[in-house]
């Protein structure tokens, strides 16, 4: 049985790793295709689309933030006016006990509409769109193509290699003129 478990586990790993490589091959690749594309310039688009991530990934961080606020807020209010709260000694229903009551129901309720928001902006930002997995998509294929697109603007250029041949036993170096 451990050794079934272990071998999931280490499947589900191995296609953890080959989505992720997957992933930043075809942002290269697309980002190369651009770079090549000498008659348009893509870096606006890639610009819009990188500001266009951070705007929402800055929308679901203040949503969260205010959830956060109203489950803390909740939390503190209902632990308050819970500790705080006693019976009146006539035990007959009194204004600070019907207080104590809607107070302690408003508690509840922020600290469980906070939960709510906390838990689906978290979940919207790492999984459900995945803004900040799409957020270094787009920087690391902007940075393909701005590494590229310099390349081709450099003209000529020298490359030296080190070679090594195992047939004739010998080593040295290469130049390489590319345009």
């Amino acid at each position: 049985m451990r050794l079934i478990k272990n071998i999931f586990v280490f499947l589900f790993a191995l296609t953890t790793i080959s989505l992720a490589q997957g992933i930043s091959e075809r942002d290269s690749l697309d980002a190369e295709k651009r770079a090549q594309d000498i008659q348009i310039d893509y870096d606006e688009s890639y610009k819009n689309l990188i500001d266009q991530d951070q705007k929402d990934i800055d929308n679901k961080t203040t949503k969260g933030i205010i959830s956060g606020i109203a489950l803390g807020a909740g939390i503190g209010f209902s632990t308050l006016i819970f500790y705080s709260g006693g019976s009146s000694s006539d035990g007959e229903e009194s204004i600070q006990e019907l207080i104590t009551t809607e107070a302690l129901i408003i508690g509840i309720s922020l600290a469980v509409v906070g939960t709510i928001g906390v838990s689906y902006n978290l979940y919207a930002l790492f999984s459900k769109d995945g803004h900040y997995n799409r957020l270094d998509s787009h920087k690391r294929a902007y940075d393909i193509y701005k590494q590229r697109r310099q390349e081709q603007n450099e003209g000529a250029k020298l490359v030296l290699t080190p070679t090594f041949n195992a047939l004739n036993s010998s080593a040295g170096m290469n130049l390489s003129l590319l345009f």
